[in-house]
């Protein structure tokens, strides 16, 4: 069974073959950083760019966060209350700043989904529910410290990453795995996130 979870090596290779000719070699690369792993919930950021095709420069990159055990996304509302993060999204400066400067009022909003679905369309930046790394937890507080991370697009085929610090609770089986499980939180490796100062602090 292939435990693989990416191979940046074995993208640039299957990228070549379909996309190389002689007249148009492939100058591309792919990279990928881990950023938190708690329990079974690992978070990392992936990135690519270069020129395909004799075509102009470009990269895009992206935070995911997954279930090792069953290799599927993780969102948000699978490890913390829904509640503390519709909260955090709500009292964001960043957030509230959009909302303001497009007439929208984010407190009508009572689903992740929805909220999130709002905010992308605003075209500021795209969050997914699982674009998410751990920075800390305190268990006096029993409140998670996250980087929520958007998309940003910046003009000229490129991106770059929009994180908003939020202040989350975990839920119950959760928490036990930030007491007892936690291997390593965001700034352990080196990483985009870390190197680009944040949208907001948290």
């Amino acid at each position: 069974m292939d435990e693989t979870i990416y191979d940046a090596t074995t993208d640039f290779e299957k990228l070549r073959e379909t996309e190389e000719t002689d007249e148009c070699k492939v100058d591309y690369s792919f990279y990928y950083n881990p950023l938190s792993l708690v329990g079974a919930y690992y978070s990392y950021e992936f990135g690519e760019g270069g020129v395909v095709a004799c075509g102009v420069p470009g990269s895009s990159l992206g935070i995911r966060t997954i279930d090792l055990k069953s290799k599927k996304e993780t969102a948000l509302t699978d490890i913390f209350e829904e509640k503390s993060i519709l909260n955090a999204l709500k009292s964001d400066k960043w957030i509230q700043g959009i909302g303001k400067e497009n007439h929208i009022d984010f407190s009508g909003y009572h689903n992740l989904k929805d909220l999130i679905t709002a905010i992308n369309k605003l075209g500021y930046a795209e969050f997914k529910p699982s674009s998410f790394a751990i920075l800390r937890y305190s268990e006096e507080k029993n409140e998670v410290a996250v980087r929520f991370v958007g998309k940003a697009y910046v003009g000229f085929n490129h991106n770059q990453h929009l994180q908003l610090g939020l202040t989350l609770v975990p839920k119950p089986n959760f928490k036990d795995e930030l007491l007892n499980k936690t291997e390593f939180v965001l700034g352990k490796f080196k990483n985009g996130l870390t190197t680009q100062r944040g949208q907001n602090g948290g």
